[in-house]
């Protein structure tokens, strides 16, 4: 009798269940979906950059430079003449100061607020293993520091290489001055490397 009491408890139990074996709600994405792209051309890596500054990630961003782990290339960056004179964390730029500048630019910037890159007379030359992009660029970036401009112009050139996993990054960014009153993105850089 205890036997039955127990199997009949146990398949209430079951039954019952809290809809262990039923449908659930669909839950909403904790993570935004990334819209990087594997750069299997030297075009989808201005594209994830153009993206990961609209969607300020990061993690996409420092996607598209290159990375001594799968290359033999280290990052170069080189400002325009006025910024290397006045602001001397330029004399030995590094990836890492690349990322400390992205990292606090994005936790001064709303997650509502205008970030976008406009690239203009793009001239490309694409050889087997590299790619030298030349280009003009408008860039807004509506952060917090209001002693820093928003809104940024100037020439650059990317240096692009394919790594081990033939894929591309940048592994040289110059940037320069299209007119001597470009307030360029090497200064947004110096701003906010601290």
């Amino acid at each position: 009798m205890l036997r039955k009491i127990n199997i009949l408890f146990l398949l209430a139990l079951l039954y019952s269940g809290c809809g262990l074996f039923g449908l659930r709600d669909v839950e909403t994405p904790t993570e935004p979906r990334s819209t990087f792209t594997p750069p299997t051309t030297p075009d989808i890596v201005l594209s994830n950059l153009t993206n990961a500054i609209i969607d300020k990630d990061i993690n996409n961003y420092l996607q598209c430079i290159v990375d001594t782990a799968t290359s033999t290339k280290k990052f170069v960056y080189t400002a325009d003449i006025a910024s290397q004179i006045q602001y001397p964390v330029f004399q030995n730029w590094q990836l890492v100061n690349e990322r400390n500048y992205f990292y606090n630019l994005l936790a001064l910037t709303g997650a509502q607020s205008t970030s976008l890159l406009f690239a203009s007379n793009v001239i490309t030359n694409t050889y087997s293993d590299s790619a030298v992009y030349d280009m003009e660029y408008l860039l807004r970036f509506d952060h917090q520091k209001t002693t820093v401009a928003k809104t940024l112009t100037g020439k650059l050139r990317f240096i692009m290489v394919m790594n081990s996993k033939n894929l591309w990054a940048i592994s040289r960014w110059i940037d320069f001055k299209s007119v001597e009153s470009d307030t360029t993105w090497s200064v947004l850089k110096a701003n906010f490397s601290n």
